[in-house]
């Protein structure tokens, strides 16, 4: 077997039945690194000797009677650069932190090493995960693997590369505004974004190091990879209370289920009213709801009654720019005040929110509380929402500055570009993104599987009834070997 090319399941267990050792593992992934990484950029810090230290450890624990075996026991993985790894830099590829180095691992990577994995390195990250493009003032750009003109999605770019070029095979990344969900889309893999709360985020910048905790609301933090199996197998790692998150409850995950097509009731939406998607994205969602279809699932097009999508998207915006301005002087937010009227939904926001109005806070939050209860009714009714993740396939880089064009069509670009993964980050619920279609120029196209809050089990068992239908998780033409 080849391992870079085997999912993080196959891998482990062949490394438990002594197929495969976690050296040869590691070892195969660090050499394709040092070979693919260059032009991609996708790895920004490869930590050769820590790997393959705890590669020989792991072999040797394999070795034993009593050897503790984890779920990813030897199995290579990277991780976003913004997690807290001991001993390694932690920057968000924000300038003032770049000599900041960690002094322990953040609760998902501690979790992570228990659980066996073996950690190659961090993945290039937007400064402050602020956009979905990966371009880092820090560590430079970093390019698709199915067109290096185009983005690698944001903010968890690196990672969604990493996995789509086979230089891992599963990833963890955060998601406020879909960084995980965009990355999976454009490269042509795998993601899940949890129900709020579910993972916890001690060790993860934005939240600068020894500052108020203002990211209390919509982040979470998930898996990146080439299979729900792998999605699934990292959840149950990762997920759970660390004591540190006042938010989190220890809700169970509970057993997976297993479906047929014939079992499922699923909703699909083609395009919203913020922003149509393209013709190409508009066919792979017709296409996916009739390949249900005619596998017997109950399909229809169908959206939560009442929902507002301008004023959902509106304060998800505000929310999302509250805890980004939290502890920003007052000088600092002055100069958004005058710019309510802005032709651009982003700057409005920021407008909004600059001003710290508290009762303006909590009016999002109660119409945040209105979005919930429709969003989940919705889902009283059908086992899962099918949506596009993106409104098109991967753009030829640009500058945010520019509007986003979608089938000739300009769109201001962070509304754009978040038209459709905001409202799961708003209402709190889980998202699974699953490779379903290419476009006509042959990149590849995701769509969303949403389920309801805390409903992760149920939702990977529709995601893996699905997965069955679709194609298997594609190679791009120039990393087939």
């Amino acid at each position: 077997m080849n391992p870079v090319f085997e999912t993080a399941t196959r891998l482990a267990r062949a490394i438990r039945n002594g197929r495969l050792s976690s050296v040869e593992a590691t070892e195969a992934h660090l050499q394709r690194i040092a070979r693919l990484n260059g032009p991609l950029n996708a790895l920004v810090v490869v930590d050769r000797d820590g790997a393959l230290k705890a590669a020989r450890a792991a072999d040797r624990a394999t070795g034993k009677k009593n050897g503790r075996i984890g779920p990813l026991h030897g199995v290579p993985i990277t991780v976003k650069e913004a997690f807290d790894i001991a001993g390694l830099k932690t920057t968000s590829s924000h300038p003032p932190l770049k000599d900041n180095v960690a002094k322990v691992d953040a609760s998902l990577v501690a979790r992570l090493r228990a659980a066996g994995a073996v950690i190659l390195g961090k993945t290039n990250v937007p400064e402050f995960c602020m956009d979905f493009q990966t371009e880092s003032p820090l560590f430079g750009t970093t390019k698709n693997a199915w067109d290096a003109r185009r983005t690698a999605g944001g903010s968890t770019g690196g990672g969604g590369v990493a996995v789509a070029a086979r230089l891992s095979p599963l990833e963890f990344g955060s998601d406020i505004g879909g960084s995980v969900r965009n990355p999976a889309h454009y490269n042509g893999i795998f993601s899940l974004k949890p129900s709020e709360w579910r993972v916890p985020g001690r060790g993860h910048v934005p939240d600068l190091p020894g500052q108020t905790r203002t990211v209390r609301y919509m982040g979470v933090f998930g898996p990146l990879a080439r299979s729900v199996a792998d999605l699934e197998t990292a959840l149950r790692i990762i997920a759970g209370p660390d004591g540190n998150e006042a938010e989190a409850a220890p809700v169970p995950l509970g057993p997976t289920p297993a479906f047929v097509p014939k079992d499922l009731r699923i909703a699909f939406l083609d395009s919203n009213p913020l922003v149509r998607v393209s013709a190409d994205t508009a066919a792979v969602v017709q296409a996916t709801a009739r390949l249900l279809g005619k596998a017997g699932a109950k399909v229809k097009r169908v959206e939560p009654k009442g929902l507002d999508w301008q004023q959902s998207w509106d304060d998800w915006s505000d929310l999302l720019q509250y805890e980004i301005r939290a502890l920003q002087p007052l000088a600092d937010r002055e100069r958004f005040f005058a710019r309510t009227d802005a032709a651009d939904p982003s700057v409005r926001s920021v407008a909004r929110a600059a001003r710290l109005d508290m009762a303006q806070f909590f009016a999002v939050l109660d119409r945040r509380d209105r979005v919930i209860r429709q969003c989940e009714a919705l889902l009283d009714d059908y086992d899962a929402w099918l949506m596009p993740v993106m409104p098109d396939a991967a753009f030829i880089r640009q500058k945010s500055s520019e509007p986003l064009i979608i089938d000739g069509m300009a769109h201001p670009y962070f509304f754009a570009g978040t038209s459709y993964n905001y409202l799961a980050n708003l209402t709190g619920q889980p998202s699974i993104v699953l490779p379903c279609g290419c476009s006509r120029e042959g990149l590849p196209i995701g769509l969303q599987l949403t389920g309801k809050r805390w409903g992760e089990a149920k939702l990977l068992g529709v995601a893996k009834a699905l997965e069955k239908l679709l194609p298997p998780c594609p190679v791009p033409p120039n990393y087939k070997d």
